[in-house]
């Protein structure tokens, strides 16, 4: 199911606006430098879908598919990183991903540019998410917490150059956006049944 996260997250922060100007506090760790109680300004510039194909999507790829195994006529083939530069490409992806949950939760960012219905019984369409989201804000950005604790412990696991652990959290990580997904997306989603015979090839 977590191919579903290319489009998923996209519909999972409510729109409150397009994209302008914003002003915030800023914070204790807002830059070096800054006077205690000055303003950091910053500027909403992509859509959703732009952040989830050009950053989410394309950085958890990457880490969903470093490491594997594949079983055909020919052999297995036991997929990972080998080189420096594979281990280094990896890591940033892992950052990439880290900064995007960030970036979730910054409102007054479009979903998209045009809405879209419910793809099958019990899937939200982004009217519907945005509803949900406008009643359950504080959950929606838990979760993205959730992803963002998952998702630092990969820089660890690349770090050590640890495969069987790049895996494991790699798994965790999944099962994180899944849990989101159907919270907000597909709560109450219908998977057609299995044939009793498999298709002849």
């Amino acid at each position: 199911m977590w191919r579903r996260w290319i489009v998923g997250l996209l519909t999972m922060v409510m729109v409150s606006g397009c994209g302008g100007r914003r002003e915030v506090a800023a914070g204790p760790q807002a830059g070096v430098g800054r006077a205690s109680g000055s303003v950091a300004s910053f500027e909403v510039t992509a859509s959703l879908q732009e952040l989830m194909r050009d950053e989410v999507d394309a950085s958890a790829d990457a880490i969903w598919d470093a490491v594997g195994t594949t079983t055909t006529r020919d052999g297995t083939n036991e997929k990972q990183p080998r080189s420096e530069e594979d281990w280094q490409a990896l890591r940033r992806h892992a950052v990439v991903l880290l900064e995007a949950t960030n970036l979730l939760v910054i409102p007054g960012r479009r979903v998209a540019l045009k809405g879209f219905p419910s793809d099958g019984p019990g899937v939200f369409s982004s009217q519907e998410i945005q509803t949900e989201l406008g009643r359950r804000q504080s959950e929606f950005n838990g979760f993205a917490q959730g992803l963002r604790a998952t998702g630092r412990r990969v820089p660890a696991a690349i770090d050590s150059r640890d495969v069987e652990g790049l895996l494991k959290e790699g798994a965790v990580m999944d099962n994180a956006c899944e849990a989101c997904h159907r919270s907000f997306w597909y709560p109450h989603e219908i998977v057609p049944a299995l044939p009793a015979e498999p298709p002849q090839l």
